[in-house]
């Protein structure tokens, strides 16, 4: 960690490797993430049976390590400020390795529309193509 984290005035210590940018990502985590009782984020780990390989996995490779939010709600919530601090466009989604339903942001990939005229968002019906 930079020396410059160890100030304990300056918020609460979010690890660096976990991939947060900077003090205001940090806060925004330790407000809306389920939290150790240190007070730091708890990221989504595989069960025991996935590591040992008598379960399969219940998700891709890439799906680890990510903050887990106990409802929507706060995912939306988190998604929201850290788009405003800089983020690409996030959505919330329910974890499949949860028993309880627990929730993960990822990049939001569907084309935003909100700032077009309402009469160029509604789908428009393709015309039948002839043989």
């Amino acid at each position: 960690m930079n020396a410059d984290r160890n100030d304990a005035t300056t918020g609460p210590m979010v690890p660096e490797q976990r991939g947060v940018r900077d003090q205001a990502r940090a806060e925004v985590l330790c407000r809306h993430a389920r939290l150790t009782k240190a007070g730091r984020p708890i990221f989504c780990r595989p069960s025991r049976a996935e590591i040992e390989g008598w379960a399969p996995p219940r998700q891709g490779p890439g799906s680890d390590g990510k903050v887990i939010y106990s409802t929507r709600e706060d995912a939306e919530a988190a998604a929201r400020e850290l788009e405003a601090l800089g983020a690409r466009p996030l959505r919330s989604y329910i974890c499949a390795r949860s028993r309880g339903g627990h929730f993960h942001l990822t990049t939001d990939s569907t084309q935003r529309t909100g700032h077009l005229p309402l009469h160029l968002r509604i789908p428009q019906q393709r015309i039948p193509l002839s043989a």
